[in-house]
C-alpha cells in the first residue's frame, strides 16, 4: 500500500509541475539562436531640401511598429552626410512584414539652414526579402527614401 501511494503521489507531483510548466510560457521571445528564422534590413536614403539640394547633419531616428519583439532601432549617431546620405542595416528574427517610420530632426542649428523636423513612415514586406537560402535565412530587404525637408 506504501508503495502505491509514493506511486500515485509522484505522478500527481509531475502533472502539476508540468502544467505549472506550461502556463508559465505564455510571453516567450524568440531567442536569436541557431536554427531561428532571420532577415536583414537596411535603410538608406537622402534628405534634401524643397530644391533637391543635399542637407548634411541632420538626425535620422528610425522607429519599428507593430510588432512587440523590438520597437526602437536607435540612430542617435546617425547624421546625414555631406551629400545628405545615411544608411543603416539591423537584422530581425522571425521575419514578417514590418512598419517602419522614420524621424529627421535639424540638430545642427543654422549652420546648414533651418528646417522643419519630418516623419516619414513606410513598410518592408516579407515578400521583398531577397537571396534568403530557403532555410532559416530569409534574405535581406533595402528600401531607399528620398525626403525633402521644409525650410
Amino acid at each position: 500500500m506504501k508503495i502505491n501511494y509514493l506511486k500515485v503521489s509522484a505522478w500527481i507531483m509531475s502533472g502539476l509541475l508540468t502544467l505549472i510548466g506550461f502556463s508559465s510560457c505564455d510571453k516567450i521571445e524568440p531567442r536569436c539562436e541557431y536554427g531561428t528564422p532571420h532577415a536583414k534590413y537596411t535603410v538608406k536614403g537622402r534628405v534634401t531640401n524643397e530644391q533637391g539640394v543635399a542637407i548634411p547633419g541632420i538626425q535620422i531616428v528610425i522607429e519599428r511598429s507593430g510588432n512587440h519583439l523590438s520597437s526602437r532601432i536607435d540612430f542617435a549617431n546617425q547624421i546625414s552626410g555631406s551629400n545628405g546620405e545615411f544608411a543603416k542595416s539591423f537584422e530581425f528574427v522571425m521575419p514578417e512584414d514590418q512598419n517602419f517610420t522614420l524621424n529627421f530632426s535639424d540638430i545642427d542649428g543654422p549652420a546648414n539652414g533651418v528646417y522643419k523636423a519630418k516623419t516619414q513612415s513606410f513598410k518592408i514586406l516579407q515578400n521583398e526579402l531577397k537571396g534568403g537560402d530557403k532555410r532559416w535565412y530569409s534574405g535581406e530587404a533595402v528600401k531607399e527614401i528620398v525626403v525633402k525637408l521644409e525650410e
